[in-house]
């Protein structure tokens, strides 16, 4: 049986399924000739428009020679792959649907009151960020790689566009040394004059602003509804129902009314990373 999906897990699993696919070397059409299946049904598999059946995800790996533990993780995205939204231990997993969403998406508009979103992220930033949290230096150099490999969608042919919102805090105080904050911040400030990035810091003050709610990504696209992603500590949660999107859509909005004006941002940027440098 295959469903109709289009959710978080069947996209994580399409792209699974593709990677695997092409490690192996095949084609689209001469795996389906294998499964006497259209190219195209293999191709609304990859894309995570039809979800596979565990039956029929099982039959893939057979033929991709994809055996033990990859095995059985992507038989477990095959499992619930309808489901609308998905909240699941270990932010790894998630990690392939949110490159597949990164790279299809129009726009994504990303919150982070605490810390620079991640497309923005310095190598140096993000490795200090990992270690300090428990990751080992090895971890850490291989995060580091495939965040870094993410930024693609920002340069590429069609770069997607990226609205950064970013909490004053997470400008003046910094999770790593001094010198990485500051490259950090003269980065978001190169990164700022690109014409698909939008930077604007969300002051402190008092009051009530979504900020205060934590970070979330809203990942918006031409021909999908849009979803939001959040992560945690150690896990991670993909929502797709349209009512609570809708919600972060509205917060969004309201953060870009409430935060500086990028002109303003860039100014406050510069003049933090100048007090930064001039401290002893």
């Amino acid at each position: 049986m295959v469903s109709t999906a289009n959710t978080p897990r069947a996209r994580a699993l399409g792209a699974e399924l593709k990677e695997a696919r092409e490690r192996a070397g095949l084609t689209t059409r001469q795996l389906g000739a294998q499964l006497n299946r259209q190219n195209s049904h293999i191709s609304r598999w990859e894309t995570g428009r039809l979800a596979p059946s565990v039956e029929d995800t099982a039959a893939v790996l057979g033929i991709l020679g994809v055996t033990g533990a990859e095995r059985d993780r992507i038989l477990d995205l095959a499992r619930d792959a309808s489901d609308p939204n998905w909240v699941s231990p270990g932010v790894q997993k998630h990690l392939a649907a949110l490159r597949e969403y990164e790279r299809t998406a129009s726009r994504i508009t990303n919150v982070e009151p605490t810390m620079v979103p991640g497309l923005l992220q310095t190598a140096d930033y993000a490795w200090s960020i990992m270690v300090a949290a428990g990751a080992t230096r090895g971890e850490a150099d291989q995060r580091v790689t495939y965040r870094m490999g993410r930024r693609d969608v920002l340069t590429g042919r069609k770069p997607v566009q990226l609205d950064a919102l970013i909490g004053e805090a997470a400008l003046r105080y910094a999770p790593c040394d001094r010198d990485v904050m500051v490259e950090q911040l003269r980065h978001l400030q190169k990164w700022s004059e690109s014409s698909n990035i939008t930077v604007q810091v969300i002051p402190q003050r008092q009051g009530y602003l979504p900020s205060l709610e934590g970070a979330f990504v809203l990942i918006e696209f031409d021909r999908h509804d849009p979803v939001v992603q959040i992560e945690h500590y150690r896990s991670a949660t993909t929502i797709t129902d349209r009512g609570d999107v809708q919600d972060y859509q509205t917060a969004a909005d309201t953060l870009r009314r409430e935060a500086m004006s990028p002109e303003e941002s860039m100014g406050l940027i510069a003049e933090t990373a100048d007090e930064m440098e001039r401290t002893p």
